[in-house]
């Protein structure tokens, strides 16, 4: 007999961070059974009801089998044992494929997945990543810290895995997709947690993440894939209008009848390349912002009414928005609870922040990007645009010294337009020092008019708001640029060609990248790929 139980409500403060683990209790309680009468259970979400602090609960779904001919209070009803919704293609037949290897461009998670699917159904592919392996990539992140010196190729955005592998590992998404149980449930299977299964807001980490990017590479590899690091893809090779394969920055040409290009929106160079050689394309609305760091127990206290953590609980987050009728709204964006903020840099003599955490989260500090939208006619071209970021990353660079230390400035002296005292600054996660400037004329005037209206309404959400650093720039939320597919092949204008994930402007985040790549080879099966 397997019944579910829709809302199993627990309170946090009363029970170990163990519970996902220890839940019979509980459940033979709600049932009014005995707990050697519950078989095994299952949990299928789990999130948290902070509505009455300090009482915040945690509550589940769950499907339990129980003993045969059990009496049940009403209320809790029969289910039956739920079946994966999605299964992954098969090969198309041996007389219809393309006689190449499908050649992939970019190995963040849109790439990985896209692969994945490939090496499964019997095509694997040859993937291209500009930077290097996670282990390799690890050493050069841990050498700029050390150097200040950024590697342009092998860094916290250019790499195995992509930008999100330093950063937090955040699996959330309002995307609806059956293929997102299987994105997941690859993760686990390469050493992510399985409480990324159910937590309502997963994240693994990015302690862990690069550990479960190399299993899923190993995996590939094991099923026939190819990868070649240090590969910089610079331009397509196009004939007629049909994509043949890329040509390399070292001169080469790898051909291939079937190419996908998931590189990430970092990579504006290729994606410059792509629109001018007739790849179709629309400009698209975009964000920019700027991280906001506080002392994780302020938002302990804000959010769970409690400054001390609650082991079963964690560090908590926030999302806040704050709709403005001109000019932009704000919204938060990549919260990192118990996390530290970081330079996201690629590019000599560029400075942008991103913000990171492990998956413990354990860290003094929560963080969060504070973004406004650029509307999609705001700029004309993709070039504009870029030249755009490319100012404001370099104007921050400089204001900080030249050395990848970052401006900042707390928040409360943002609105009262002054400089904060050096001393005021205080602790704080960014490793290579801040300096005070005065952000409220550095950042670009659209954000700094979004910031002044949201910031206090966000002090009456969140108390002690305004009291935060405000540092550095963000420039790497979105891409200006769309790429355009067909909405049956989703092949792009040119034949042979997919591009696809954040690059493409088609996702935003780890899990509905890969679920676009996952589509996309879908795709490159039906076509013969």
């Amino acid at each position: 007999m397997i019944v579910s139980l829709d809302e199993l409500s627990i309170p946090a403060r009363e029970v170990s961070p163990r519970i996902d683990r220890e839940l019979q209790p509980f459940l033979a309680k709600a049932l009014r059974i005995r707990e050697d009468d519950i078989l095994s259970w299952k949990i299928l979400r789990r999130s948290i009801d902070a509505r009455k602090k300090p009482d915040v609960r945690i509550i589940y779904r769950i499907r339990a089998e129980l003993k045969p001919g059990l009496l049940v209070p009403a209320g809790f009803r029969e289910a039956a044992e739920s079946r994966d919704a999605w299964i992954p293609p098969s090969a198309p037949p041996a007389g219809k494929r393309n006689g190449d290897p499908p050649l992939i461009v970019g190995a963040g998670p849109a790439g990985l997945f896209a692969a994945l699917i490939l090496a499964l159904a019997g095509r694997p592919p040859v993937v291209l990543e500009r930077g290097r392996d996670v282990v390799r990539r690890k050493r050069d992140i841990g050498e700029f810290f050390r150097t200040r010196t950024p590697d342009p190729e092998s860094n916290i955005l250019f790499g195995e895995g992509g930008a999100g592998t330093w950063s937090d590992g955040k699996l959330h998404t309002r995307i609806r997709d059956p293929r997102i149980a299987f994105v997941l449930k690859t993760f686990v299977e390469a050493g992510a947690p399985e409480e990324i299964l159910y937590f309502s807001h997963p994240h693994i980490g990015s302690d862990l993440l690069p550990d479960v990017i190399a299993g899923i590479r190993n995996r590939i590899l094991s099923l026939g894939g190819t990868f070649l690091w240090d590969t910089r893809a610079v331009a397509l090779s196009v004939r007629g209008n049909r994509c043949t394969g890329v040509r390399l920055q070292n001169g080469e040409t790898i051909d291939s009848g079937a190419v996908l290009v998931a590189c990430g929106h970092s990579a504006r160079d290729l994606i410059l390349s792509m629109a001018s050689q007739g790849a179709s394309f629309c400009m698209k609305g975009f964000q920019t912002g700027v991280r906001i760091e506080h002392p994780q127990e302020l938002i302990d206290r804000a959010q769970f009414g409690r400054p001390v953590p609650v082991p079963s609980l964690g560090a908590a987050e926030y999302a806040l928005a704050d709709s403005a009728s001109e000019g932009g709204g704000i919204a938060t964006f990549c919260m990192c609870p118990g996390g530290e903020i970081i330079p996201a840099v690629s590019e000599a003599e560029h400075l942008r922040t991103n913000g990171m955490s492990l998956h413990a989260r354990s860290g003094p500090f929560a963080n969060s990007a504070l973004v406004t939208t650029w509307p999609a006619d705001f700029f004309a071209t993709p070039e504009e645009a870029f030249r755009f970021l490319d100012s404001c990353e370099r104007e921050f660079f400089l204001a900080g010294g030249s050395d990848y230390t970052c401006p900042a400035q707390r928040a409360s002296d943002f609105l009262a337009e002054k400089t904060t005292a050096p001393g005021a600054l205080g602790n704080n996660s960014y490793r290579l020092g801040l300096v005070p400037e005065r952000l409220d004329q550095l950042l670009p005037a659209r954000l700094r008019t979004a910031l002044r209206k949201a910031i206090p309404k966000f002090e009456r959400k969140i108390p002690g708001f305004s009291s935060g650093i405000l540092t550095g720039i963000e420039t790497g939320v979105s891409s200006p640029v769309r790429f355009l597919r067909d909405p049956e092949t989703l092949e792009s204008g040119i034949r042979g060609l997919w591009i696809g994930g954040e690059g493409a402007g088609c996702a935003g985040g780890i899990t509905s990248a890969a679920v676009d790549g996952i589509r996309l080879a879908e795709s490159m099966l039906r076509a013969g790929c």
